[in-house]
């Protein structure tokens, strides 16, 4: 099974979230999709519009300070990334009303539906610990958050 890891890169992580509110903070990490490179700038509207309508339906804020937005759309072969990372917090309207630091953006192959399920998997296994959540909000580059899951994922 592919670890969290393996789908992050200095390119596709956001240290410092600007943004204050659900749906700017889904905007932002597109955006940083579309800079690194891993969607087309003429796909965005698509995306959103696919990930807003999944927030619709239920909030992809886990709890516990983590969320994980997530759409599957026919248009890209492989899952792509995106993590931010919130010092503040922001309300995201989570299943425990707490605010989210942890945002993990997916943006999945509708054809591969049953590894977007076990990638969820991964994500929500691999940031159940808040000394792990504590750490990695402590990262300021790549390398910090390779060493944090470099020691969560095994």
């Amino acid at each position: 099974m592919e670890q969290l890891i393996e789908f992050l890169s200095p390119d596709n992580i956001i240290f410092d979230v600007k943004s204050h509110g659900k749906t700017e903070v889904i905007e932002e990490m597109l955006s940083k999709a579309v800079d690194s490179r891993q969607i087309r700038e003429d796909d965005f509207e698509e995306i959103l519009a696919a990930l807003l309508k999944r927030e619709k339906s239920m909030s992809t804020g886990i709890g516990s300070g983590v969320a994980i937005p997530h759409c599957s759309v026919s248009f890209v072969d492989e899952v792509k990334c995106v993590m931010g990372l919130s010092r503040e917090g922001i309300d995201f309207e989570a299943i425990d009303h707490m605010p989210v630091n942890i945002f993990i953006l997916l943006i999945v192959p509708k054809s591969k539906f049953q590894e977007h399920i076990k990638t969820l998997a991964v994500i929500a296994k691999t940031l159940n610990s808040s000394q792990d959540r504590s750490r990695l909000m402590n990262c300021h580059n790549f390398e910090d958050v390779q060493e944090v899951f470099r020691t969560v994922e095994n």
